[in-house]
């Protein structure tokens, strides 16, 4: 332990660590050089038991705060791990929250709530989805009272072990899984602003790719090519190693580039395996290659 504060993440499974190593390590560790952070990777079940094992990892993070490497912290970031960090632009996330209150960004809130909720009717259209119109229809779905107009997005959360960790730990051991939907975000979020302990942060600091995308990039609603040609492929073992970025769809890669340029943290969803669309060199427009 260097630093007060540090970002901690879940990645359980070879192939969820080997995406975070690889495509998110380096990211964080800019940023968290930058702000002075430790960086805590959790690679194995905080909770093996057969009730854990019958629901999502995702679960877990409701544990983090009483974790050994973690609750030492004065302040924890939690952050998804399918997450990349505007590192040169970022801000300090932890500034302005209050100690005793979990900073976090309502999950339909970027840039706005009124344009968000434009993008979300498009998605929800696009998947079949008729009986959520509002966040209040959204946990009457789950099985929630519907008291509140907001839903946080608990992939990006600021949180302090002496302040939160028995929320957390009480919405891990009481609440249910549904069995579908976003796991344990809807009870997450009812207990804390049940609570009282949330302060609203820049949405800046929790945009969803999906979001972004079918509000200003609809046409990429049809999944973007994220794979290379046999041709690269062969191309890319003979030249031992490459650049992704040029190996995919180039119109794609700049959105999603400048995506990440035009915001702080940017969450990919469900759609984890766009995040190879992304340019981490380029910090501005002006910086996209072209292919």
């Amino acid at each position: 332990m260097t630093n007060s504060k540090a970002l901690v993440t879940l990645a359980i499974g070879q192939k969820f660590l080997e995406n975070w190593k690889n495509l998110c390590q380096a990211n964080w560790q800019k940023y968290a050089d930058r702000h002075g952070y430790d960086i805590i990777c959790i690679e194995k079940p905080l909770d093996d038991s057969p009730r854990a094992q019958k629901r999502s990892p995702s679960w877990q993070k409701c544990l983090i705060l009483g974790e050994e490497s973690v609750n030492k912290y004065d302040r924890v970031v939690w952050v998804d791990a399918d997450v990349f960090i505007n590192s040169a632009n970022a801000p300090c996330i932890v500034e302005g929250v209050a100690v005793d209150k979990v900073g976090a960004a309502p999950e339909w809130a970027t840039p706005n709530e009124q344009l968000s909720a434009e993008a979300r009717d498009r998605l929800f259209e696009g998947w079949g989805i008729t009986d959520e119109k509002n966040d209040r229809g959204t946990y009457a779905k789950f099985g929630i009272p519907a008291e509140f107009d907001r839903i946080v997005q608990a992939g990006i959360m600021v949180l302090s072990p002496s302040h939160h960790r028995s929320i957390l730990e009480k919405v891990y051991h009481e609440c249910e899984d549904p069995g579908y939907g976003l796991a344990e975000m809807h009870w997450l979020s009812y207990e804390l602003l049940k609570a009282d302990c949330v302060q609203w942060i820049d949405p800046r600091f929790s945009t969803v790719w999906n979001v972004h995308k079918a509000l200003y990039y609809p046409f990429l609603l049809h999944k973007p090519n994220t794979k290379p040609s046999l041709f690269n492929r062969v191309k890319g073992k003979l030249l031992s190693k490459g650049i992704p970025g040029r190996w995919v769809d180039r119109r794609a890669s700049d959105c999603a580039t400048t995506a990440l340029i035009n915001t702080f943290f940017l969450h990919f969803a469900g759609t984890a395996g766009e995040m190879r669309l992304v340019d981490l060199e380029s910090t501005s427009w002006r910086d996209l290659r072209r292919g």
